[in-house]
């Protein structure tokens, strides 16, 4: 992950958690290391495919995501990092 923030010189990093069976403590900690680790390299974080059960198990245990963006699924996280970059996905014209 850090390498390749280093390499693309990114400024947003979307992290997808759709697979992601159970969250528990350890798991809660390893992601808010990986935002902060990503914040120090100048990116933001933005934590991607939470389910309603993920989120209820985060909540209830306490785990403060204050500091990292959220999106219920990939395309409102895609959607967010092209309005952070104050990009856009336009058609192109077809060729003739």
């Amino acid at each position: 992950l850090l390498e390749g923030v280093a390499e693309r010189n990114a400024r947003v990093v979307l992290l997808d958690i759709t697979g992601v069976p159970v969250v528990d403590t350890s798991v809660a900690h390893h992601l808010i290391q990986a935002a902060r680790a990503v914040r120090l390299l100048g990116a933001e974080i933005v934590l991607v495919g939470i389910r309603p059960e993920i989120a209820q198990t985060i909540v209830q245990l306490g785990v403060d995501l204050s500091g990292i963006s959220t999106m219920a699924d990939l395309q409102g996280g895609v959607a967010y990092a092209l309005e952070q970059l104050s990009l856009a996905i336009v058609a192109r014209p077809r060729a003739a």
